[in-house]
């Protein structure tokens, strides 16, 4: 993808991404961080980062304007994770139905781009399908093209 997005730091013993977002409320330290929960399935956990805690709050909103900058940023961070484990699948949905739906507008609107380096599955109870424009899916769950 060639859309602007912040750069990043990466810690490997912790699987976690950092970058700062930049907008209209300042700079907001944002983190994305994959944990393997079944074998070569990882969540990929969204948020802002805490800065008492350094923990991942997944239901703040931000609202710093640059919300196209940021999903880039976190695409792309998919990307990279899957070229370090190419064997790995990426399961993700939002910590509410908006911002479920805000990764699936994402999804939408990038779709022609997205298949160039991700097969893309939606699920819904549980049942994981190809993904399919524009229907309602639950959660998402990518990997890279072989």
């Amino acid at each position: 993808m060639n859309k602007p997005k912040y750069e990043v730091n990466y810690s490997p013993f912790e699987e976690i991404y950092t970058f700062t977002s930049i907008g209209q409320k300042g700079e907001i330290r944002k983190a994305v961080q994959l944990f393997e929960y079944q074998e070569n399935v990882f969540n990929l956990g969204f948020g802002d980062l805490d800065p008492l805690t350094d923990e991942i709050d997944d239901k703040s909103v931000s609202g710093n304007g640059d919300t196209e900058m940021v999903l880039a940023t976190v695409i792309s961070i998919a990307v990279d994770f899957l070229k370090r484990n190419p064997m790995a699948n990426i399961s993700f949905k939002g910590s509410s139905e908006s911002r479920t739906r805000l990764y699936q507008m994402a999804i939408n609107i990038y779709y022609d781009e997205f298949i160039e380096y991700f097969e893309i599955f939606g699920s819904i109870d549980d049942n994981l399908e190809p993904y399919q424009k524009h229907k309602k899916y639950e959660s998402f769950l990518i990997r890279k093209l072989l």
